[in-house]
């Protein structure tokens, strides 16, 4: 019965096949996509342009691709860094018959939250929108407070109460 095997010639042929396939599988590449790296340190609360970004190349899938156009830094970004959606914000607008104030609103808040401001005396409360993030706390050597619009009639009364220490601040979560 030996000689009625079927030759070994077919199966050689289907290795050497899927070895070659498996190898053009493997040569092939992946896909790769343009993401936006900082080009320079980019301070916490400043917009982002054309010249603090450069596009590298990298696998596709490898991070989720941000919304670069008309951002901010919602964190310090470190050149080199990628600049993840993690990592910006949407550039907020100044509402038409607002001010912005600076006021310490906490680390956690973002531009484009909304917060709102208590003041103790009198009892008032205010709304606000954060225009820039605050920098460090007020003990940091790089500290500084956010940018809070405000409606432009209570302007006065919030900068006041502020410098008073008679404002307190509420964030949305």
């Amino acid at each position: 019965m030996f000689w009625l095997q079927p030759p070994p010639y077919l199966r050689r042929i289907g290795a050497v096949l899927l070895v070659v396939g498996a190898l053009v599988w493997d040569l092939r590449g992946s896909a790769t996509i343009s993401y936006p790296v900082a080009s320079r340190a980019v301070a916490a609360g400043t917009a982002i342009s054309g010249d603090d970004i450069r596009w590298v190349r990298l696998p596709e899938g490898s991070l989720p691709p941000p919304d670069v156009a008309d951002a901010v830094a919602s964190v310090d970004i470190a050149a080199g860094d990628p600049i993840a959606p993690s990592l910006i914000a949407p550039k907020v607008l100044l509402p038409a018959g607002w001010w912005a104030v600076p006021i310490e609103v906490g680390v956690g808040a973002t531009p484009g939250d909304t917060v709102l401001l208590v003041v103790t005396d009198p009892p008032l409360t205010i709304p606000g929108l954060v225009m820039q993030a605050q920098n460090g706390d007020r003990l940091a050597l790089d500290y500084r407070p956010a940018l809070v619009a405000v409606p432009g009639e209570t302007a006065a009364v919030v900068a006041a109460a502020e410098r008073a220490g008679l404002l307190v601040t509420a964030v949305r979560p």
